[in-house]
């Protein structure tokens, strides 16, 4: 009386302890990107940047700059990939073919098939498990079990058997249910880690890609400046031969002719790197990359308005965000399964067959056999396990909320850090630009007085290092710019259409 009692009691408890239904968790984010003020957080009709006073917040504190052009945000979200919106066909063909031949999806791709297969598998619990069974073997029993008065070993003899076993788990209190449920979240969440990796590809992809095009407008600058010193040199050496120079003046325009050329390789270095990944991010030896892939294109020109969606739509839309959310569902119902361990399990069984003596008896009058019926279990003094799966089914649980309150706290990290950072170098190149403008005026400037003899070939060469030094921050500024708009569509997982 007391077992049933104890019995009962555990019974009820253990149905008081159901898994409530899951409740996607509540994330409580800004209307908008604490980095954008609201001039810039609205479209624009311009095809660039309007100059106004810079106001940008970042980091919990307010930088005030001097007048000059900052990006344009918009709320929307776009409905196309963003390298198609970039407009550049080799920067769409590089990225198209890494997300069809990059290893990396591959292996994202074989997680999701893992992951879908799993739930199959874990779905045919919750019906029958028919098995097929047959034997042959040969016996003697012991004298032991021998019936009283019987002296002599038992005789030896050959047993048939075939037949079939059959069970079938009633999934009445849902274990089996919400075990195939989180196998079947766990493949939704294989699929948002797909389209993450797909994601970060395309990033990766286009980042290098403009990185190679920075590197290469550099190249570009840094040899036509070369040749321009060169016409320095040799004027000054001319001037000199003449008596209208100094040994001086040509060492020096040698010196910074020099130091031009020992930028080159650097450069060079930057681009076969470069070449190199691209290949590698597209599943091929750096040898297997056809040289007509690369080959005519130029940084992007920036665009005007960029779309950033809201911060609501980030939590909403980006892919890393989205596959911890579903691991965290996942655990939940793991939970559930769990504690449904608790309660009885009814399963049915059955096995029927036939047993004979000699194989050629078999299925004849007589040999035929069957058993069937409902079977009870329940872990009575097994409830210390059971508490144990429920303690870390709970624990992942947790770990999983944890982790997905990180991923959703290092999204917002990542916008707002990518938001100031393009909006700073969209600034920079703006101010970079006119710089030289104006050292390449002051440069012609100086060679005309140079040549009229109003000044010394000192002042020639540094407006030419003036020139040479802008130009090049110029370059790297505009691949900067590149990449951190990269940066920026990435960090929005949400604009991005992968299919």
């Amino acid at each position: 009386m007391p077992s049933l009692l104890y019995l009962a009691l555990a019974a009820t408890a253990a149905a008081c302890l159901g898994a409530p239904a899951y409740q996607p968790p509540s994330v409580r984010v800004a209307p908008v990107y604490a980095s954008v003020t609201p001039e810039a957080a609205g479209p624009s009709t311009d095809s660039g940047a309007t100059a106004r006073p810079v106001t940008v917040r970042a980091s919990g504190s307010t930088i005030s700059g001097a007048i000059a052009p900052s990006a344009q945000y918009s709320s929307d979200v776009s409905a196309t990939p963003f390298w198609r919106e970039l407009a550049d066909p080799a920067l769409t063909r590089l990225i198209e073919e890494a997300l069809r031949a990059s290893t990396d999806v591959d292996a994202a791709e074989a997680r999701l098939t893992s992951a879908r297969a799993s739930r199959r598998m874990s779905a045919y619990d919750l019906g029958p498990v028919i098995t097929a069974v047959g034997s042959a073997t040969r016996q003697r029993a012991s004298i032991a079990s021998a019936p009283p008065g019987l002296s002599s070993q038992l005789p030896q003899r050959d047993l048939y058997d075939v037949g079939f076993d059959a069970s079938w788990e009633l999934d009445v209190f849902g274990r089996v249910s919400r075990t195939v449920n989180a196998y079947g979240t766990l493949a939704a969440s294989a699929e948002h880690s797909l389209r993450d990796v797909q994601v970060s590809l395309a990033a990766e992809v286009a980042r290098t890609y403009f990185d190679l095009r920075g590197a290469e407008r550099q190249l570009e600058v840094a040899r036509r400046n070369a040749e321009n010193q060169r016409s320095t040199v040799s004027l000054t050496e001319d001037r000199l031969a003449a008596g209208r120079g100094t040994a001086f003046d040509t060492e020096r325009a040698k010196s910074v002719l020099q130091l031009t050329l020992s930028a080159i390789p650097v450069i060079e270095s930057r681009i076969a790197g470069d070449r190199n990944r691209i290949a590698t991010l597209l599943g091929r030896a750096p040898s297997a990359l056809p040289s007509e892939w690369l080959a005519g294109g130029r940084l992007p020109s920036l665009p005007g308005v960029v779309r950033v969606g809201s911060p609501e739509q980030l939590v909403r839309r980006r892919p890393d965000v989205l596959g911890a959310e579903r691991q965290l569902a996942a655990q939940e119902l793991f939970v559930g399964a769990a504690k449904a361990e608790y309660l009885p399990r009814l399963t049915l069984v059955a096995n029927a067959g036939y047993t004979a003596t000699a194989f050629d008896s078999l299925s004849r009058r007589g040999t035929s056999r069957i058993v069937a019926g409902p079977v009870l279990t329940w872990p009575m003094l097994d409830l210390g396990r059971v508490k144990a799966r429920v303690d870390v089914a709970h624990a992942q649980a947790d770990e999983a909320r944890a982790q997905y309150s990180t991923t959703v706290l290092r999204a917002m990290e990542e916008t707002e850090t990518a938001l100031v950072t393009y909006d700073r170098a969209h600034a920079r190149l703006a101010l970079l630009t006119e710089a030289v403008r104006a050292s390449s005026r002051a440069s012609e400037l100086a060679q005309q007085r140079f040549e009229s003899g109003l000044t010394d070939f000192l002042q020639v060469l540094d407006a030419q290092r003036t020139v040479l030094d802008a130009e090049s921050q110029l370059a790297e500024a505009h691949t900067t710019a590149a990449t951190a708009l990269v940066a920026v569509y990435k960090a929005v997982g949400g604009t991005w259409p992968i299919r």
